[in-house]
C-alpha cells in the first residue's frame, strides 16, 4: 500500500470539504422539483452538478423507502 509523504495533505482535504445544511439542500432540491434544471441550479447554488444529482438520488431512495 502506498504511503503518503505529505501527511498534511489529506488533512486538508478533509478540512477544506463544504458541509452543507439539510435546509440548504432541501431548497436545492425544490428548484429542480419546481422546473429549474441542474445546470441552473449547481450555477445559482455553487454545487457541483454530480453532487446534485447524487442528492436527488439519495432523495429518491428515501421516498421510496417510505
Amino acid at each position: 500500500m502506498a504511503q503518503v509523504d505529505e501527511p498534511a495533505r489529506p488533512q486538508a482535504f478533509i478540512n477544506n470539504r463544504l458541509v452543507y445544511s439539510d435546509d440548504f439542500k432541501a431548497l436545492s432540491l425544490k428548484l429542480i422539483q419546481q422546473g429549474h434544471s441542474v445546470k441552473e441550479v449547481a450555477t445559482l447554488t455553487g454545487v457541483s452538478q454530480p453532487t446534485l444529482y447524487e442528492w436527488l438520488a439519495n432523495w429518491n431512495k428515501k421516498k421510496r423507502l417510505a
